[in-house]
């Protein structure tokens, strides 16, 4: 009996050691927390598709973060089924994997769209100040012209003669 007791002491030692030691992470979760975590990163992919949406429409190019979205889609998918399998821990690690994927995808998409804005507003400037600037000079340079027919008419109107008729009633 003492000899079954030192080995099953000895073994649990081993293991809190490998444990202890090891470079792995070892997540025991439950069921309700696995499922919050799966929830939480289908919010993370929804709100990452908006704003990789929303840099789009801003005139970003969104192409690898599509990459990116639809890779967390598909680690959001293992995590549901690995839920509805019952497998609470390769839900969680999955989900929590999902979510860094996702954050990480909003926030480039939102420096995406803040580019695309900042590009979008300084091209409209450019445009606004050259239409103003011909305008300008084609006002200045049409006025000129019509001076310079003005002058030449009136000139033309000062130097004729009238003529007289004369008898004619």
């Amino acid at each position: 009996m003492k000899r079954v007791l030192r080995v099953s002491v000895s073994f649990l030692l081993v293991i809190a050691l490998v444990g202890l030691f090891s470079h792995g992470v070892f997540v025991v979760c439950g069921a309700d927390e696995a499922s919050s975590s799966v929830g939480e990163a289908d919010v993370a992919v929804r709100r990452a598709f908006n704003a990789t949406l929303d840099a789009e429409r801003a005139g970003a190019n969104v192409s690898g973060l599509i990459l990116r979205l639809n890779e967390a889609g598909g680690i959001l998918a293992e995590a549901e089924m690995a839920l509805g399998n019952g497998n609470s821990s390769e839900a969680f690690s999955k989900a929590v994997q999902c979510v860094g994927i996702a954050q990480s995808v909003k926030s480039e998409a939102d420096v995406l769209k803040a580019s695309a804005l900042d590009g979008a507003r300084t091209v409209f400037w450019t445009f606004l100040t050259f239409s103003v600037a011909g305008i300008v000079v084609f006002v200045v340079v049409l006025m000129l012209v019509w001076r310079w027919f003005k002058r030449g008419y009136v000139g033309k109107m000062l130097s004729m003669k009238p003529e007289v008729t004369t008898g004619e009633a």
